[in-house]
């Protein structure tokens, strides 16, 4: 019984079970609370199977399984109903989460309540856990410091919770920044599919190299989202006439961004201020990603696909080296050669202002990740094509944004 309480009652239909909640006032001393104790996610017992995804020596084919492992770039920690009763929870970052609340909302109870508390969760982990509303009657804290006490609940249809994540942890605060709401997942369709005669084409992908490429998509989604960028992007016009100014000379080439259209004698397509709105959002839309890696001559990227070497996921994007990646990602995102958004001519574009910003980034220290030694890949030598070294960043003193900016920009 509760005692001292303002009750209500909401009784609806929901996945075959009737549900009674009651809230507590905030001055209602003489009730303590039974909430559930918070969860250290690396000290599960063995029941609940944790595992640690992308494991070195992990088979391909199960990062290669897109029912199973994909993630969208803003939601490294994700939450996933299964059956009836219990959630899959994973995290897709190389580093671990402390402190991070997972809140659930039902559908006919309009605040949300804290389902889960976890002291620590590590990098890459997955775990299964029992929705506690199926277990018994227990009392839940609300967002406000206030408690409800909800009835066991038989089950629930898939969708009929509502799951959201917070966390005080300073990671999961960048994370929270990432505009972009990409998909990104692996596929094995390009080297299986390669033609005859470019055995090397594509490559064959490993969970050492998906690490990688998974703390670069969301260091390149985070630089993306980064107001500095849009600033830079918006005004794309204005940056190249500051480069000008520092190097003493005209504005060379293309003047701003213009479309895919060939260029006739050095007459672009420009593009509106309004369609270059609509570009950046081509950036940052919800599209799948399929990150994959080439051996050949040229990397590839169009549709779903963005690929670069071999090289790029285990240094080149610690050194700031985003030029390929960022034009393969263009093409990606709908633009071709005879755009300077996925060409590096006419006096610079997209993937060259991105390559200098990204650089001035990891300079502020303001990118999710910046310490190649949280994947240490470079010493991994069985999992790799050839010999790489630790990768070192330095900063050119001529970058564009360090010179404009002197230091100062970082994201706060």
């Amino acid at each position: 019984m509760i005692l001292k309480t303002k009750k209500w009652l909401f009784i609806a239909f929901l996945a075959s079970s009737f549900v009674t909640l009651s809230s507590c006032d905030d001055n209602n001393d003489s009730y303590k609370a039974d909430y559930l104790p918070a969860i250290d996610a690396s000290d599960l017992p063995k029941g609940n199977r944790p595992m640690a995804m992308f494991e070195d020596s992990e088979s391909p084919s199960k990062m290669y399984d897109n029912k199973d492992r994909w993630f969208r770039v803003n939601q490294p920690m994700q939450i996933i109903q299964k059956g009836r009763d219990s959630v899959q929870i994973s995290l897709y970052s190389p580093v671990g989460l402390k402190d991070v609340k997972i809140y659930a909302k039902l559908a006919n109870y309009d605040k949300r309540f804290l389902m889960y508390e976890f002291t620590n969760v590590p990098a890459f982990h997955r775990s299964f856990h029992q929705i506690p509303l199926v277990a018994a009657k227990r009392d839940y804290a609300l967002e406000n410091g206030k408690t409800v006490t909800i009835d066991k609940i038989d089950g629930f249809s898939s969708g009929t919770i509502e799951f959201s994540v917070e966390s005080s942890d300073p990671l999961f605060a960048k994370f929270k920044k990432i505009k972009s709401n990409r998909l990104v997942q692996f596929s094995d369709q390009y080297h299986l599919n390669n033609p005859s005669d470019d055995p090397n084409k594509y490559l064959p992908m490993n969970p050492v190299l998906a690490k990688e490429a998974i703390a670069m998509i969301i260091n390149f989604s985070y630089a993306l989202s980064h107001p500095m960028y849009y600033d830079t992007f918006i005004n794309f016009d204005r940056y190249k006439k500051e480069q000008a100014a520092a190097a003493g000379t005209d504005v060379n080439g293309a003047l701003n961004w213009h479309g895919n259209a060939d260029d006739a004698g050095g007459v672009y397509d420009y593009l509106t201020k309004i369609q270059i709105e609509q570009a950046y959002n081509t950036y940052i839309d919800s599209r799948t990603l399929n990150m994959a890696m080439v051996g050949g001559g040229s990397a590839k990227g169009g549709g779903p696909l963005a690929s670069q070497w071999e090289s790029g996921y285990v240094s080149g994007h610690w050194r700031g080296e985003m030029s390929v990646w960022s034009h393969e990602y263009s093409h990606h995102s709908g633009y071709s050669h005879s755009s300077n958004l996925a060409n590096s001519g006419e006096g610079g574009g997209q993937q060259e202002m991105m390559t200098h910003f990204y650089k001035y980034l990891i300079y502020l220290n303001d990118l999710p990740f910046t310490d190649p030694e949280v994947l240490q890949t470079w010493t991994k030598t069985a999992y790799l094509r050839e010999p790489y070294k630790k990768p070192v960043f330095k900063i050119d003193p001529k970058n564009p944004f360090l010179i404009k900016y002197k230091g100062e920009g970082k994201w706060n």
